[in-house]
């Protein structure tokens, strides 16, 4: 018995470290997702009071875009 408790315990361990794993790469997307988010956006609200090229309504959205791209990413990498 001693060699089935031991096979159940390294399953166990295992198991755990795939859901911190996955855990962990959940959490480098959504904060991935939350830069970029506020690196785009923020550029280009800042584009926006300088007054430069009409550029910045671009950024803006393609800010919104990969942010919400990369946190659907996270959202898929917990759902499986």
């Amino acid at each position: 018995m001693g060699k089935f408790m031991e096979q159940q315990e390294a399953l166990k361990a295992l198991r755990e470290m795939k859901r911190v794993k996955k855990e962990m790469m959940a959490k480098y997307f959504c904060d991935l997702s939350k830069l970029t988010f506020t690196a785009m956006v923020l550029g280009g609200g800042i584009s926006f009071f300088q007054e430069t090229d009409p550029k910045w309504i671009i950024v803006i959205v393609l800010g919104l875009v990969i942010g919400i791209g990369l946190f659907g990413i996270s959202i898929n990498i917990l759902k499986s």
